[in-house]
């Protein structure tokens, strides 16, 4: 397969990328749809279905990439599609949320916006080259273990939280209903596949396109395919805000970024002997544009003469995700 996509030219190459985005995006969303199905078979709580499966699920497309990228050796990629992906997420994705309903803003989101400004504070702290005796930029393996350890205590705090909470999770009816469980665990088995394989060509493609027109893959990985996996988390967040469940729209935005930063990339870094090499376009662009980015989010959440994030600031968040895409590929 690599053999192949290596001899193809570059319009077929940016066809097949964009192929593999969308049956990255459909093959998650049948796969949730099925696991979502056999839990309330099962007898599973729509709370407890809202905070594991629906959440992981909007969350695979970025744990494929991940995982085939690190395996790939190529680990580089895996960090830029998940700061891309939080990038996307807290400006793209909210501000769009914004122009369809108000998205309220309270304590809860301020302890989430607390909780991944830490790590992601964490994050570049632990990559500086000063920390590391051979003077490179290196995200330890160690920290994705501690991220990993983590996980398991994010999905309980998303459980406590959810009962705390008056907003049920937003489940659509089972779209699978009156399906025999063996057909479901076919198309579960298959979408999963579909997935996996997808991630695959889909790295494959971004390395050979980057190496071609001289872009670094990290660049490419934290926009064009951050945005491509971040899909669902599109539509998930503008059906909760028409449905009037803004709280629970930013509420899954946060709680993605958390397990994409927990979860995807602690993933990443335990497959990644020898710890991450982090490019210098990180420290030029990424990592300072996501912390300009927290500012802005934190601003919106401790302020106590803001209780929503209206279309106004809707449009500041969009008009910031445009600033980033111009950073990365013109300057």
């Amino acid at each position: 397969m690599l053999l192949l996509l290596e001899q193809m030219n570059g319009y077929v190459l940016v066809a097949v990328l964009v192929l593999c985005i969308w049956v990255l995006s459909k093959a998650t969303d049948i796969l949730v749809d099925e696991a979502v199905s056999l839990s309330l078979e099962w007898g599973m709580s729509q709370l407890v279905i809202g905070a594991t499966i629906v959440s992981l699920g909007t969350s695979l497309p970025e744990l494929a990439v991940s995982i085939s990228s690190s395996l790939k050796g190529n680990g580089i990629l895996a960090l830029g599609n998940v700061v891309g992906s939080t990038f996307v997420n807290t400006s793209f994705i909210l501000g769009i949320g914004a122009l369809y309903g108000s998205i309220p803003v309270n304590r809860k989101t301020a302890h989430k916006h607390t909780v991944l400004s830490g790590l992601s504070l964490l994050l570049i702290l632990s990559s500086l080259p000063v920390f590391h005796a051979d003077g490179q930029g290196k995200i330890p393996q160690w920290l994705g273990i501690v991220f990993l350890m983590l996980t398991p205590v994010y999905f309980y705090w998303t459980v406590r939280e959810g009962k705390k909470s008056d907003q049920e999770a937003i489940i659509e009816e089972d779209k699978e209903k009156g399906l025999p469980i063996l057909v479901k665990l076919i198309k579960l088995l298959i979408s999963a596949g579909f997935v996996i394989a997808s991630a695959s060509v889909l790295v494959s493609t971004v390395e050979i396109g980057a190496a071609r027109i001289g872009i670094p893959d990290s660049v490419i990985a934290s926009t064009v395919v951050a945005f491509g996996t971040g899909l669902p988390e599109i539509s998930t967040t503008i059906v909760s805000v028409k449905k009037g469940y803004g709280a629970l729209a930013m509420g899954n935005i946060m709680g993605s970024n958390l397990l994409n930063t927990l979860f995807v990339l602690g993933v990443a870094l335990g497959l990644t002997p020898g710890g991450m090499v982090v490019s210098p376009d990180f420290y030029q662009i990424h990592f300072p544009a996501l912390a300009i980015l927290l500012a802005v989010l934190g601003y919106f959440s401790y302020n106590n003469k803001r209780d929503v994030i209206s279309k106004k600031e809707g449009r500041i968040l969009i008009l910031f995700y445009f600033l980033y895409l111009i950073w990365n590929y013109f300057l």
